[in-house]
């Protein structure tokens, strides 16, 4: 084991698991919260590709796994085979950690990627930085997955899972308990959280926070019907901040997520002050920013300053990650876009907080000229009468009809109060 304590908090990576975090405590409850029943569970880098199933040789995954595809996870796989470490610093003051992952439906197979993380302690907040170097041979570009950034367990007495998620954030508005049914086939239930945080508690709303900062998805719920104290006890709770990616062969990855032990109320005021305020604004300079791409086909990673699209034989659609705010604080978009092939007419879509889906009723059309030309275009989101309440999503579908052969650039997009 390696620990970090500043007094406040306790956190222990077990070098001997990948180092991913089996041990967190508080000066108020001594007691170890992170659930190791198995090397599924602990706090964990897990990562989702193509493709379905995935075979390393004559190695086939396990049949109640082989629906994950590819799956390299910090700790371990499902055969018990652990991960390695090749590298570990602990000054004291920041824990860093390198390891090859294992494949967690296969038998004994390690990931064909590096994973990393930075560990460093603020008082009850536990910051953590995270890496995955892939180094895949497969270049193929598969569909987008969900990823878990990272998977949390706790011991399952931290059994109710809460957060706000309603459409006034920051407002002290009441809380949300998420519940799930952990006997149906996905255990689980997504949720929005639209102050991007979520917390496992016990009875007395006690212990511990996940704040993801440019987030909003979130899984989780409580699996078995126990409630325990025990580490290694099979019930557990779960919780993790979730993005959809093109996880790309060669993708160098990274995220950061905060983590704060303590009373529910503290928690929340923790996490609201670490939260940006402002509207977002993605720049592609190295990487798709969680936004995802389907029907086409980039360059993949890097980006080298720009997101460079080429269109197939169906329609393009860009969407981006979950994320909230409220309409009347950014009724204006202004992108950077080059676009090269036909005259046409993009669609700008989003969602709110009570549908799940785009529909043509909430976008906005943008005219984009067809010369290949880099050019600035301003978008007054507010025009339309369905641009209202807490929005969570953009999407962007470049071309009414499949164009193939034509190629969009974009720089960036950028969400503000400015009106034009």
């Amino acid at each position: 084991m390696s620990f970090l304590d500043d007094g406040e908090v306790r956190v222990g990576m077990d070098l001997g698991l990948g180092g991913a975090v089996t041990f967190i405590s508080s000066k108020d409850h001594p007691g170890n919260i992170i659930n190791s029943a198995d090397f599924g569970r602990q706090i964990q880098m897990s990562h989702y590709s193509g493709p379905w199933p995935f075979e390393v040789g004559d190695k086939k995954p396990n049949p109640a796994w082989a629906g994950l595809g590819w799956n390299p996870i910090q700790t371990g796989d499902c055969y018990m085979n652990p991960s390695k470490v090749i590298e570990h610093r602990n000054d004291g003051k920041e824990l860093y950690i390198r390891c090859i992952p294992m494949q967690w439906p296969l038998n004994n197979v390690p990931g064909d990627c590096l994973f990393e993380t930075w560990t460093t302690l603020e008082g009850p907040v536990i910051h953590m930085r995270y890496r995955c170097t892939n180094q895949r041979l497969d270049k193929t570009a598969y569909p987008p997955c969900p990823q878990e950034l990272p998977a949390v367990y706790t011991i399952s007495r931290l059994s109710r899972l809460m957060t706000y998620a309603g459409n006034q954030p920051f407002t002290q508005d009441a809380l949300t308990q998420v519940t799930n049914d952990w006997r149906k086939p996905w255990p689980w239930t997504r949720f929005v959280a639209t102050e991007r945080w979520a917390a496992l508690v016990d009875n007395d709303g006690w212990g511990l926070g996940v704040f993801k900062d440019d987030g909003g998805e979130f899984h989780g719920g409580i699996y078995g019907d126990d409630r325990s104290d025990d580490p290694k006890h099979g019930s557990t709770a779960y919780v993790a901040p979730i993005h959809r990616e093109n996880f790309d062969a060669n993708i160098v990855y990274e995220h950061r997520t905060d983590f704060a032990v303590g009373k529910l109320a503290h928690i929340r005021r923790r996490f609201n002050d670490l939260a940006t305020k402002t509207p977002p604004a993605w720049r592609f300079v190295s990487d798709r920013q969680h936004w995802t791409v389907v029907n086409s086909a980039d360059p993949g990673f890097p980006m080298n300053g720009e997101w460079r699209i080429k269109f197939g034989a169906e329609k393009p659609r860009l969407e981006s990650a979950v994320q909230s705010w409220r309409a009347e604080s950014a009724p204006s978009m202004d992108l950077e876009v080059a676009y090269r092939g036909q005259a046409t007419t993009a669609r700008v879509s989003w969602k709110r907080l009570d549908e799940d889906k785009y529909d043509a009723r909430k976008s906005l059309m943008l005219d984009l000229a067809s010369d290949g030309k880099l050019r600035a275009y301003h978008l007054n989101l507010a025009a339309s009468l369905e641009y209202r309440g807490l929005i969570t999503g953009l999407a962007i579908e470049p071309v009414i009809q499949p164009r193939p052969g034509d190629e969009m650039v974009l720089k960036s997009i950028v969400l503000s109060a400015d009106r034009k």
